[in-house]
Parts: structure tokens; C-alpha cells; sequence
């Protein structure tokens, strides 16, 4: 009967087998016991298994004058250089890639910003104006309303015998 082992010992033994310093499954067999085909099919199950992702990092919080430094660097570089500033400054690509698109969309929104405030603003115009028309016709109208109904009061008094 064989002895169960766990999956962690299992990914010990693995990473022994496939590491910086990796060992062969003859002499890791004979250092652990255990039969080189079980380690020989612990590392075939291995590779047969998709990559995982490595553990994610925990995300830095830039600040915009940081933003700008390394936008500003990274214009400069491509290829290799780009990818190990990158990795000194501790950014994906990808990160960099949404900052540049931020900016460029920011850049575009102000301008569209910018324009739809000028609208907003001759609408505003023109409506206080057509306000202000409307408001000086309804004086006007009291105005009249006042005159007429003093002649028909004056009309009236004349009429009395």
C-alpha cells in the first residue's frame, strides 16, 4: 500500500526537481526515499497542469507627479530597456499602457468639455435674454392694463349726470 502524501509535499518535491538548483529525480529519490517514478509522475502531472498565475502583488498607489515621472521615462524607451525600468519601478506594461490612455483620453475629454460649456453658456445667454424680452412685455402689459382701465374709469365719471 502507498503512502498518501500532500499536495504541498508533492509541490515541494516538484519545485526540487524543476528550481534554480534543481536535482535530478535519481538523486532526489534517493535523498527522500521516495521511488523515483513516483517523483518522475508527480512532475509529469506537473507540467500537464495549465501555469498558474503567480501570486498577485499588491498594488502600489501611484501619485500623478509619479505617473508623470515614469510616463515621462518610458516614453524614451523601448524593448528591454522599456521592460526592465518597468520591472525596477514595479509596473506592468499594461498598467502604463491605461495611464497613457487615461491621459489621452482626458486630454480629449477636456477639449469636448471645453466645447460643450461654450454651448451651454450661448443657450444660457440666449435664454436670459428671451427671459428678460418676456419679462419687460409683462410690464409693459400691466402698464397698458393700468392705462385702460384709468380712461374707462375716466370715460365713466363723465358719463355720471
Amino acid at each position: 500500500m502507498t503512502k498518501p502524501f500532500s499536495l504541498a509535499f508533492k509541490q515541494k518535491m516538484v519545485e526540487q526537481l524543476t528550481g534554480k538548483e534543481a536535482v535530478s529525480a535519481r538523486s532526489l529519490a534517493q535523498e527522500t526515499g521516495i521511488s523515483q517514478e513516483t517523483l518522475s509522475r508527480w512532475l509529469r502531472d506537473a507540467r500537464s497542469l495549465p501555469l498558474m498565475p503567480p501570486p498577485r502583488r499588491k498594488a502600489k498607489t501611484w501619485s500623478i507627479d509619479e505617473k508623470i515621472r515614469v510616463l515621462a521615462a518610458a516614453k524614451k524607451l523601448s524593448g528591454v530597456e522599456l521592460t526592465s525600468f518597468l520591472e525596477r519601478e514595479g509596473l506592468l506594461l499594461g498598467e502604463l499602457e491605461q495611464w497613457r490612455l487615461a491621459l489621452d483620453e482626458e486630454g480629449r475629454a477636456s477639449i469636448a468639455t471645453t466645447k460643450r460649456i461654450h454651448k451651454l453658456e450661448r443657450e444660457l445667454a440666449r435664454k436670459e435674454k428671451a427671459l428678460a424680452e418676456a419679462a419687460a412685455l409683462l410690464v409693459l402689459k400691466k402698464k397698458l392694463d393700468h392705462l385702460q382701465e384709468d380712461e374707462d374709469d375716466d370715460t365713466d365719471e363723465g358719463n355720471e349726470p
